[in-house]
């Protein structure tokens, strides 16, 4: 009795656990197909805010023109996989890759992720406010260039005028 039991479990069941497993997994996420600087490729599900694409401590662009649909979890029978959406994506690279013609990069993914983190500014902000502050709010190393400047220009004016004078006796 227990050897049909078994069988039901494995043809019918356990395949529909791994379809809902599926389902769940991929719910609100895109398949970014990531292409290293060794030439490999790693596909991973990675997290979609907005119009943007999170893995890890990168973003990138979304793009509709350079998004195909992709079967995951790769390797697996047809019937037990999900249709998902995919980019394939640079690992430096913010602007996805398209599938036909590789083009021009625009910029960095590292850059990207830390103008969409919502403290970058406040971090700017407070590292400015730092570097201002160390030397009394003035940044010496900038203004001492100018104040001798100023000086050497009034210096030579003051010699030109006493020259005049002098010769004029």
């Amino acid at each position: 009795m227990a050897g049909p039991v078994a069988m039901i479990i494995m043809l019918f069941i356990f395949p529909f656990i791994l379809i809902l497993y599926n389902r769940h997994k991929v719910k609100g996420k895109i398949l970014g197909i990531i292409v290293k600087k060794d030439k490999s490729v790693l596909p991973k599900l990675c997290e979609l805010k907005k119009d943007f694409l999170i893995f890890q401590d990168r973003a990138y662009e979304v793009y509709p023109d350079f998004v195909r649909v992709s079967r995951y979890p790769m390797g697996w029978p047809a019937a037990l996989q999900e249709l998902v959406p995919a980019l394939l994506l640079d690992e430096e690279d913010r602007v996805p890759l398209d599938w036909i013609h590789l083009g021009k990069r625009q910029g960095s993914a590292m850059e990207l992720r830390s103008a969409l983190d919502e403290n970058w500014v406040r971090k700017l902000v407070e590292e400015t406010a730092r570097e201002g502050a160390m030397l009394g709010g003035i940044n010496w190393r900038k203004v001492f260039p100018f104040i001798l400047l100023g000086l050497g220009i009034v210096g030579l004016v003051a010699i030109f005028i006493l020259r005049s004078k002098a010769g004029a006796v």
